[in-house]
Parts: C-alpha cells; structure tokens; sequence
C-alpha cells in the first residue's frame, strides 16, 4: 500500500514537471526571432556595471564595450566598484584615459555587496535606457544596438536576454553549461508564455521611469541577491506582463565564463535558490516547486534501491521520461546559442542533475553562501 502511495506521487510530480516544461517550451516557440533594424540610435543609454575583483576580466569587457556600434554620445558606461581588493580600478582608470571618447564614469559602492552597487549605478544613470551587465561578461558589436531597437519596437519596460558559458574545459564545466543553459531556457519560455519570472542580471535592460516607480516598494531588499528577478517580478506586478520581454536575437548573446570548480558551482546556485524565499508570483512558485518535487522524488527512488533493487528500474525510466520532457526546449535553445555539441552530455546530465537541484535547493533554503570573498550572504 506504500510503495503503491509513493508510486503515484511519484507520478503525479512527473505529470507537474511535463506539463510545466511542456508550456514553457510552447513559450519558447512563441517568442520570433525578429530581424531588428541597426539605424536607431537616438536612445540614451546607461550601461551599468558592478565590479569586484575583476583584474582578469575587465579589460575584455571593456573592448567589447568600445567597439559597439552606437553611438558613444548616446552611450554612458557607469561602472560601480564594490570595494575590488585587486587592480581592477586601475585597470578601469587606465582603459578611461585611453579611450576618452568613450564615456566612462567610475564610482565607488557607498556600502557592500553588488545590490547597492547596482542601486548607486542607477541613481546617477543618465539614460532613458538603462542596461546591465557582469565584470566578466563578453559581447558582440551589435548588442546595445539590438537591445534599444528592441525597446523601441516592443515599447516594453524590461528586457530580458540570452546569456551562455564559453570556453568549457573538461566534463564538469560541460555539466555547469547545460544546467546553466536550462535555466536561461526556462526563464525565456516562461516570459514568451506570457509568465515572466526571471532573468539575468549580465544581460538585462529596462527604462529608468520602471525602475524608479517599482525601486520604492522594496521587493527583495532583504536578499544579497535577485535584483533581476525581482524587478522583473515587480515591474510585472505594476505594469502587466507584456511588459517584460525577452529579445530572441543571436547578436544580443552575451557570454561568460563558467565556475571554476564544482564548490564555486554550488555556492553560485545556492545564492541563486537563496532567493526563492521572496517568490510571490505563482507561476514561479509552480516552476520551483514541480522542479524541486520531481527531482526529489527521483533521489529518493534511487536510494531506495538499497532495499529493493528493482526500484533502480523505476528511478531509470523516470530519468528517461524527464530526459525527453527536456530535449525539445535545451534543444531548440542550443541550436540559437550555437551550443549544440552540449547536448551531447545530456543523457549524462539527467542522472547527476537530480541530487544536485536537491542539494542546492535545500542548502540555498537554510544556509549562508560566499560571493567574491564575501562569507555569511544570503
């Protein structure tokens, strides 16, 4: 009678997840990839970055930035320093003094932590546009160009888009772009879906007018991380859902290195499920929770095969079952990354993933991470 309860519950958490991941993937579809046009270029825009120790990144980042194709005297670059203990303001001072046409202001965070950095960035941002991005992220030349004639086209007050891994070494770092591939997946899904819920902050842009109507009510302050999901959620909530949108265009790819290592691959996914705690919107409650139950459930079908071994047979054809609930999204949002050679480890993928969404889930519920030397965050 037991075993025949937790059969079907089983069950009934694979039927979630399916059909979870099914309207995602329909919300994938549904998002086009429109041609945009490269001649607007009227829009002023603020492109705000925090940094903290960032010697070996900044350098790139910042080429990347003056070889855009906008206009610089339409282009503010404000980059916020969260207390580096490295070269990387030097390094900023530097690239400032010989590159002055472009526009480059270098502030000092106030406090600590990326939160407030941001926040200072924004209060002294000029542009009617502004747009985020990470110390250590690369783009194309087209990207601030594809992102503001997609402001103007959509006449949207978020924009959310596509960010991978580059440069994989070795099998770990595959894993940590497949699973890091999934969730930008997911979160883009949802926002075609017309249930936007997520984003990420290295590839991120919305109105300054959004950002100073829903900065006053405070969602997620008390957390050291998720100001993207959290403006999402709030300019959501103030504004509608059609105003979140996410920009389904190759040029407008940003990428970044993935974790060195498995700790710095749970202790960033970790700050990630820390912010879960703060979800009030239902459809993200229901994507956390059919991906939280489902995963469970399949650790617990396979430890349990300690006490019957033919539960290994159960545990295998649900990691089969969830593996071709995946396929159709990962591959179609590969194929636009051009990550297709991922794929490859994803049948690998299925049978690790589940115990550590579960580890990361529960740690990131009830414990403290580390982010960029700082200890004790959540």
């Amino acid at each position: 009678m037991e075993i025949n309860i937790y059969f079907w519950a089983l069950t009934a958490s694979a039927l979630l997840y399916l059909l979870v991941i099914l309207l995602i993937t329909i919300g994938w579809f549904k998002i086009p990839v429109t041609g945009l046009p490269d001649n607007i270029t009227d829009v002023k825009v603020s492109l705000v970055i925090a940094v903290r120790n960032e010697e070996k990144n900044i350098l790139n980042l910042l080429n990347d930035i003056s070889l855009q194709d906008y206009p610089s005297e339409n282009l503010e670059v404000i980059i916020i320093d969260d207390h580096s203990e490295d070269k990387t303001v030097d390094l900023v001072g530097q690239f400032r003094k010989e590159n002055t046409p472009l526009n480059i202001k270098l502030l000092k965070n106030p406090e600590k932590g990326k939160k407030t950095a941001l926040a200072t960035g924004f209060k002294n941002a000029g542009g009617e546009l502004l747009i985020t991005t990470d110390g250590d992220c690369r783009m194309g030349p087209l990207w601030i160009g594809r992102m503001v004639a997609f402001y103007r086209m959509q006449d949207c007050k978020v924009i959310a888009a596509p960010v991978v891994y580059q440069n994989e070494k070795g099998f770990m770092q595959q894993f940590f772009s497949l699973d890091f591939m999934s969730l930008v997946a997911m979160g883009a899904g949802s926002t075609g879906l017309g249930l936007p819920f997520t984003g990420n902050g290295a590839n991120l842009a919305f109105s300054r007018e959004a950002w100073q109507e829903v900065n006053a009510d405070g969602q997620g302050k008390q957390y050291a991380s998720g100001d993207d999901v959290f403006l999402i959620r709030a300019v959501a909530e103030r504004y509608g859902a059609s105003s979140v949108v996410f920009l389904k265009d190759p040029a407008a790819i940003v990428s970044t290195s993935p974790p060195e290592n498995f700790r710095s691959f749970l202790n960033q996914r970790i700050r990630w499920a820390s912010k879960a705690k703060g979800y009030r919107m239902p459809w993200a409650v229901i994507v956390s929770l059919s991906v939280f139950l489902f995963n469970a459930f399949l650790v617990s079908a396979f430890l349990a095969t300690a006490f019957k071994a033919w539960f290994f047979i159960i545990f295998l054809l649900f990691v089969l079952l969830k593996m071709m609930t995946d396929y159709p999204l990962l591959k179609n949002f590969a194929s636009f990354t051009s990550k297709n050679k991922l794929l490859s480890w994803l049948f690998i993928f299925e049978f690790i993933y589940p115990f550590y969404i579960l580890m990361a889930a529960v740690t990131g519920l009830f414990f403290r991470y580390e982010w960029k030397g700082r200890r004790g965050l959540r």
